[in-house]
C-alpha cells in the first residue's frame, strides 16, 4: 500500500529536479553568468547582466499592455500593464543583482588571472577555465578543415552545394538548353557562386529604374526568370536535361541576393567573408519553408551546419589574411606593393559604394586594436596585465558594450515598427473587406515605409557585430600560429596594424567626402534633396526587386 505513495513521491521528486534543471539553463542563456576571468571580464559580464535586466523589464513593460489590449480591451491593458511592470521590475532588479555578483566574482579572481597569465596559461572561455598552453598551428587546422586545400576557395563550397566542380578546366556541359546561361551570360559549367553573382550584376544593369533603353522591363523578368530555375540545384538539373518549361506563378525571393544588394558586402568578401545573415536566411527569407514538422527539422539542421560554416569562414580568412600579411613583411617594393594595392582596393569599394564605408572603418579599427593589444601584451612584462593592454582591452570592451546596447535598442524599434505594420495591416484588410482593390493600392503600407529606416540600421548593426566577432577570432588565429617563431608573428602585427590604418583612413576620408557632399546638395537643392532615410528605403527597395524571381513578370502580364 505504501509503495505507491512512494514511487509518485519520486516523480514529483524527479519532475522538481528537472524543472530546477531547466529554470538553471533558461537563467543562464538570459544572463552572463559563466565565471569570469579577472575584473574586467567580471564587469563585463555585470555590464551584460544589467543591459539584459532592463531589456526585458522594457520589453515586458511594453508588450504585455499591448497584448492586454488585444485580448481583453481596456480592463485587460491595465491588467497587462500591471503585470508588464511587475515582471519589468523582477527582470531589472534580477539583472542588477547578477550584475553585482559577476563584478564581485571577476575582482576575486583577479589574482589567480594574474598567477596563471604569468605563467602561459590560456583562459579557456568555454569551460571557463584555466588552461594550460597548447601549441597551436593555422596550417594545420587549415589541412583538417580543408583536406588537400579543398573548399579553401569560396567558389568551390558553392560549387560543392551546386553540384558542379569549380576547377579552372573543368569540361563544358552538354545541356538541352542553353537561353537561361545566355540570359546570365555565363556558362552551362557555372557554379552557384558564378550564377549568384551574374544574376547581381545583371540585375541591376538592365532593372528598368537603371536604364531607358527600349525591352528594359523584358530583359530584367527574363533574367530573374532564369536566375529563379538555375539557383535551384534540382530545376537547374531538370532544366539542363528537358530544357525550359513554364514556371509562371513560382515567384520567390532570395534572401543571399536579398541581403548582398542590401548591404553590398560582396565587395568585401575578401576582408569578412560571407556574412552570416546570408548563410542563415539563405533563399527562405520570406518563404514558408520553416512550417511544418519538416521545415523545423531543417531549420534545426542549418542550425547546426551554421557553426561548421563560421568555421571554414574563420579558417578561410586568416590562411588570406596571413598570406597578405605575410608579403608585407617580406619587404621590399614586393612589401610596399601590398600596401598600395590595399588602399587602391579600399578606395575603389568606396567609390562604387560609399555605404560601406562604416564596415570598412571597422574591419580597420579592428586591424588596429588587436595588433595593438597584441604588441602591448607581448611587449609588457605581466603580459595582458600591463597597463597599455588593459586600457586597449577596455576600450575594445566599452565598444562592443555600445554596439550591443545600439543593437538591443534597434532591435526593439523593429520590433516595435513589426507590430505596428502588423496591426496596420489588419484594420486595412477589416475596413477593406471584400471591396476591390484600386489601381493606386499596390504601394507598400505607410507603417512599412517609416520602418524601413530602422530595419537597414538594425542589419547594418548586426553586420557590425558579425564583422567584429568574426575578425577576432580570425586575428587571434593569425597572431598565436606556432607554425612561426615569435619574431614573425610580431612583425605580422605590426603589418596587421599599417592595414587596418590604411583601411580606417579610406574610410574616414569617404566619409568626408560623402558629408561635404550632402551639404552641398542640400545647400543647392533645398527641401528637393534625398535625405538619409530616404536612400536607406530606396536600397531597400532595389534589394527587394533584386532578390525578386518571377514577381515582377506576373505583375506586368496583369
Amino acid at each position: 500500500v505504501t509503495a505507491q505513495p512512494q514511487s509518485e513521491q519520486e516523480a514529483e521528486d524527479a519532475s522538481a529536479e528537472e524543472l530546477l534543471r531547466d529554470a538553471e539553463s533558461a537563467f543562464g542563456q538570459i544572463f552572463s553568468v559563466s565565471a569570469p576571468r579577472d575584473v574586467l571580464a567580471g564587469f563585463w559580464s555585470g555590464i551584460k547582466c544589467v543591459l539584459s535586466g532592463v531589456f526585458l523589464a522594457v520589453a515586458g513593460a511594453v508588450t504585455q499592455p499591448i497584448e492586454g489590449a488585444r485580448e481583453a480591451g481596456v480592463a485587460g491593458c491595465f491588467r497587462g500593464l500591471g503585470l508588464g511592470l511587475c515582471t519589468g521590475l523582477f527582470f531589472a532588479i534580477t539583472g542588477l543583482c547578477t550584475g553585482v555578483f559577476q563584478a564581485v566574482r571577476g575582482v576575486a579572481a583577479t589574482p589567480r588571472a594574474i598567477c596563471m597569465a604569468s605563467k602561459g596559461w590560456h583562459w579557456d572561455a568555454t569551460s571557463s577555465s584555466w588552461e594550460e598552453p597548447k601549441v597551436y598551428s593555422l596550417p594545420e587546422e587549415a589541412e583538417q578543415v580543408f583536406p588537400l586545400g579543398r573548399g579553401l576557395d569560396e567558389e568551390e563550397d558553392d560549387a560543392a552545394e551546386g553540384g558542379s566542380t569549380s576547377s579552372p578546366s573543368r569540361p563544358r556541359r552538354r545541356v538541352a538548353d542553353s537561353h537561361y546561361y545566355d540570359q546570365l551570360e555565363v556558362a552551362p559549367s557555372a557554379t552557384q557562386l558564378e550564377i549568384r553573382k551574374a544574376y547581381f550584376q545583371r540585375s541591376r544593369q538592365c532593372h528598368p529604374d537603371k536604364t531607358s533603353e527600349q525591352g528594359a522591363t523584358e530583359r530584367f523578368q527574363g533574367i530573374s526568370e532564369a536566375y529563379q530555375v538555375l539557383s535551384d540545384p534540382e530545376r537547374r538539373r531538370k532544366y539542363d536535361a528537358q530544357g525550359r518549361q513554364d514556371s509562371s506563378g513560382e515567384g520567390f525571393v532570395d534572401g543571399k541576393v536579398f541581403f548582398s544588394v542590401l548591404l553590398g558586402a560582396d565587395a568585401l568578401e575578401p576582408y569578412i567573408g560571407r556574412l552570416r545573415l546570408s548563410e542563415m536566411f539563405g533563399e527562405d527569407l520570406f518563404g514558408g519553408a520553416g512550417d511544418g514538422e519538416g521545415g523545423l527539422a531543417q531549420q534545426l539542421r542549418s542550425l547546426d551546419s551554421g557553426d561548421h560554416r563560421q568555421v571554414r569562414r574563420q579558417v578561410r580568412l586568416a590562411v588570406r589574411l596571413t598570406n597578405q600579411l605575410q608579403a608585407r613583411t617580406a619587404g621590399g617594393a614586393d612589401g610596399d606593393a601590398v600596401v598600395v594595392r590595399a588602399r587602391a582596393e579600399a578606395r575603389g569599394i568606396l567609390q562604387k559604394d560609399p555605404s560601406l564605408e562604416r564596415f570598412v572603418m571597422e574591419i580597420g579599427w579592428v586591424y588596429m586594436n588587436r595588433a595593438q593589444w597584441y604588441l602591448a601584451r607581448t611587449e609588457s612584462r605581466f603580459g595582458s596585465y600591463g597597463l597599455r593592454a588593459i586600457r586597449l582591452r577596455m576600450r575594445r570592451r566599452g565598444r562592443e558594450a555600445s554596439m550591443t546596447a545600439s543593437t538591443a535598442k534597434l532591435a526593439l524599434r523593429s520590433l516595435m515598427n513589426l507590430r505596428r505594420i502588423v496591426s496596420e495591416a489588419d484594420s486595412s484588410a477589416a475596413a477593406q473587406g471584400d471591396a476591390p482593390r484600386a489601381s493606386g493600392e499596390d504601394e507598400m503600407p505607410q507603417a512599412l515605409t517609416n520602418a524601413l529606416p530602422t530595419f537597414m540600421e538594425t542589419f547594418w548593426s548586426l553586420t557590425a557585430h558579425d564583422i567584429t566577432g568574426t575578425l577576432s577570432r580570425v586575428i587571434e588565429r593569425v597572431l598565436s600560429d606556432a607554425s612561426v617563431d615569435a619574431a614573425a608573428r610580431r612583425a605580422r602585427a605590426e603589418a596587421l596594424f599599417e592595414l587596418g590604418s590604411v583601411l580606417a583612413e579610406e574610410a574616414e576620408r569617404t566619409a568626408a567626402a560623402v558629408a561635404t557632399a550632402n551639404s552641398a546638395s542640400a545647400s543647392a537643392a533645398g527641401s528637393s534633396v534625398q535625405t538619409g532615410d530616404d536612400l536607406k528605403r530606396r536600397r531597400f527597395e532595389e534589394a527587394f526587386v533584386a532578390s525578386m524571381g518571377a514577381g515582377p513578370r506576373q505583375q506586368d502580364s496583369q
